[in-house]
Parts: structure tokens; sequence; C-alpha cells
């Protein structure tokens, strides 16, 4: 990637981090801005997953352990499938991975 194609990226990038703050201190639902923003732009899964976790981060913190309670009692009372461990979307993965 050419220095300027990598400059023009990391300004989109900032650019759609300032409208998902924008968004969120006026009051936007963290569901419009996934849907809106981050899922219908034009970036990479690891772009889109910055994104996702930058929005999430402003969703209160009981909201956000609410919410992970509730998928992980979704996951616990599933039946499994073979031994296949539960691993982390591809997309937030690639953020703990480097």
């Amino acid at each position: 990637m050419s220095s300027s194609n990598r400059a023009m990226l990391m300004s989109r990038l900032k650019d759609i981090q300032a409208e998902i703050a924008l968004r969120m201190r006026r009051g936007h639902t963290f569901a419009s801005i996934e849907s809106e923003i981050i899922d219908l732009g034009d970036f990479s899964e690891e772009e889109k997953a910055a994104l996702w976790l930058y929005g999430w981060s402003f969703v209160p913190t009981a909201y956000q352990r609410t919410e992970a309670n509730a998928h992980i009692d979704r996951l616990a009372t599933r039946p499994r499938r073979g031994g296949r461990r539960h691993r982390r979307p591809p997309a937030v993965a690639c953020l703990f991975t480097g």
C-alpha cells in the first residue's frame, strides 16, 4: 500500500471514528451506529472490529456486562457440537492477536 493510500485510510478511519463519537454523544443507539456506519462501510474486517469496539466503548458498562452475560448464558445452554471450542468472532479476534 502506498503512503498516500495509507494516509487516506487513516483519515477515513479517523473521520468515521469522529462520526461515531458524535452520534453516540447525541444519543444514537449502538445498534444504529453498527448498522448504518460500521456494517455498511467499505472497511476490512480488522477495521470494522476496531470501529465496533470504539462504538461499543460508549455503551454504559452495566449494559455491556448484561449483554455479555446474556450471550454467555445462551451459549452455555445450547447443545455443544462435537468438541469444537468457542472462539472470538474473527473480526474481534484479529485485534487481540496483533
